[in-house]
């Protein structure tokens, strides 16, 4: 029987409080545990049925909301806002949901699936704090160009000078969400780009959580967060044994279709990372967990970390 349980813990900071969920089978020793990253502008609780799906096959898996995302926020106000070290305590907390996971499910391998924003937080966690898991799973990741990036942060910061870190910026959400919408004319206003189910992009729309904007400081923490993972000269400090698996669709617009991810895969190889599986699903976008080919996705990342289970049980 699967339990999913909420949890509200102190962050690091000790100012804001952070929100999550752990899910896990009451019937079934712990043969491994998962932490999900999630991305920009959502929150835990969407990655339900996925959580469900792997703790039913023994998988202690547990995420939280993000700083300015979800429950981890006093208020509705403070959806988009992180701080003034909002990439620094984004990985904090990463840290600390970890900690937490192990204490329930001690000397058992450790994998953290990050999705989108989340893909370039568990790389920059690896970066970092590589050797504390065991594997990692990359899902609607990119390779951004550095110069864009740059041009980025310099928007950014000459826009927090003018408006203050609260402000907004419409050239800011053109580079993201809102210029991916444009790639799919077949629905601009639905945001297509996510997913080709109907229904997914439905409640999207209507889901309050998901329909707010990015402060300024918050784009700044972003794109602190990009510069650090797309940079080949700190991907080195990865462990060059850590199993990494690399899932995109390929008509995803975070990956450039499939190129930026290829160049991804790439960059890791050349660093010398030693066990680098990367798969693009064909006309699948951007939420591959919630998207059309959902069950083949989830078979693949089950697979895969069933293998790191037993690589470790050895």
């Amino acid at each position: 029987m699967v339990t999913r349980e909420e949890f509200y813990v102190d962050s690091v900071d000790e100012i804001h409080m952070i929100h999550g969920f752990r899910w896990y089978n009451t019937d079934k020793a712990y043969k491994g545990v998962i932490q999900v990253v999630h991305g920009m502008l959502e929150y835990i609780e969407r990655y339900d049925e996925f959580a469900r799906a792997m703790a039913e096959n023994g998988y202690f898996v547990i995420g939280h909301d993000h700083l300015g995302h979800g429950d981890s926020v006093k208020d509705s106000e403070e959806l988009g806002y992180v701080g003034e070290q909002g990439a620094v305590l984004w990985l904090r907390d990463m840290e600390q949901i970890r900690r937490m996971a192990v204490s329930y499910a001690p000397k058992v391998p450790y994998i953290m699936l990050g999705h989108s924003m989340g893909s370039y937080l568990v790389r920059r966690y690896l970066i970092y704090h590589g050797n504390r898991v065991d594997g990692a799973v990359i899902m609607g990741t990119g390779q951004q160009n550095p110069l864009l990036v740059k041009t980025g942060l310099l928007v950014t910061y000459l826009d927090m000078m003018r408006i203050g870190p609260k402000g907004h910026s419409k050239f800011l959400d053109q580079m993201t969400c809102s210029g991916f919408v444009r790639k799919f004319p077949d629905n601009r206003k639905t945001g297509s780009w996510v997913s080709r189910d109907p229904q997914v992009l439905i409640h999207t729309l209507q889901d309050p959580l998901m329909n707010f904007g990015f402060t300024l400081n918050a784009y700044e923490a972003l794109l602190r967060t990009i510069e650090e993972a797309t940079d080949s000269r700190r991907v080195v400090k990865m462990p060059r044994d850590l199993p990494i698996l690399i899932l995109s669709g390929d008509e995803d617009p975070v990956g450039g279709n499939g190129k930026g991810v290829r160049r991804f895969e790439k960059m890791l190889k050349r660093a010398g990372m030693k066990n680098v599986t990367c798969m693009l699903y064909p006309h699948a976008r951007h939420e591959l967990l919630n998207d059309l080919d959902k069950e083949q996705v989830l078979h693949d990342i089950e697979h895969w970390c069933d293998t790191i289970e037993r690589r470790n049980r050895r």
